[in-house]
């Protein structure tokens, strides 16, 4: 389904989001005291703490440690053009390697 280009999350993350790698990954702080990330386009939560504040404790995640909601990565991985790669069991994301499997969305 096509997104529409008024569509109120999209903020201009073409600009650093665009033919990047994801991967599917449960989320983790990047350091003591981190307690969520936010979806790059509808701000949802992603934390380990769902049902507290969060919406979701998995989504996508770039190398970079930029989350998208599951949602999100339907409705816009087409307009940016996404790869999703696999990780190691336990990695944690931002340490991926970017190998392109050739999967489509999950």
């Amino acid at each position: 389904m096509a997104v529409a280009e008024d569509d109120w999350r999209l903020r201009g993350q073409e600009e650093w989001l665009a033919n990047r790698p994801l991967r599917w990954a449960r989320w983790t702080p990047y350091r003591d005291g981190w307690d969520h990330d936010h979806c790059e386009f509808c701000w949802a939560e992603i934390s380990t703490l769902v049902g507290d504040h969060a919406d979701a404790e998995e989504g996508y995640v770039t190398a970079d440690d930029s989350w998208i909601c599951s949602s999100c990565f339907v409705d816009f991985h087409d307009r940016m053009q996404w790869t999703v790669i696999d990780s190691e069991p336990g990695e944690r994301p931002g340490t991926a390697q970017t190998e392109d499997h050739g999967e489509a969305a999950r």
